[in-house]
């Protein structure tokens, strides 16, 4: 079975939400967070259009892998750098030579266009000790951790000094 590594396009956008939808429901760490088709398909024109959208595709045209990422100016001046929003293999695809290609296809691309630095996480809680090692083979150094917590409703007990959450608005 051969696999291409070719970059993405807005024809691509459903196929890579439906394989979304497979690494929200692997990851623990996403898992307990809503999934939103129609937020991913916005998010997919987004990244057609800049080009940050790899993809790994068997002969039959299956969409068996992506990597997504963008490239944004660094927080604290111009240099850009790149970023990673999504990185995923299926399971019956893991293990080859498909992860390192699709991670040098978005190297290529994010230091063609001006990237000073890759900055990726490894954040789905799937084989991270294994994701990590494949980077370090690739010459990335850790430099953090990635750390959460989540909302626990707690009882509301009355001592005056309450934090009131302000209102963010979501959307349009």
């Amino acid at each position: 079975m051969a696999v291409k590594i070719r970059q993405g396009d807005v024809d691509d956008i459903v196929e890579l939400v439906e394989l979304g939808r497979e690494m929200h429901a692997e990851a623990p760490s996403f898992n307990q967070m809503d999934y939103d088709p129609n937020k991913l398909l916005q998010l997919g024109v987004m990244l057609s259009e800049q080009g940050g959208m790899f993809l790994a595709e068997k002969d039959d045209n299956e969409i068996i892998g992506m990597f997504l990422g963008v490239i944004v100016p660094h927080f604290f001046g111009n240099d850009l750098m790149a970023n990673d929003l999504c990185f995923f293999i299926k399971k019956e695809h893991r293990g080859g030579t498909v992860a390192p290609r699709l991670v040098k296809a978005f190297e290529q691309w994010a230091f063609a266009n001006g990237t000073k630095v890759l900055r990726f996480g490894v954040s789905t809680g799937v084989e991270a000790e294994r994701t990590l090692k494949l980077y370090e083979r690739l010459g990335y150094t850790q430099t953090g951790y990635l750390i959460d917590k989540y909302y626990q409703p707690k009882k509301e007990h009355n001592d005056g000094n309450r934090i009131r959450p302000q209102r963010i608005k979501h959307g349009d």
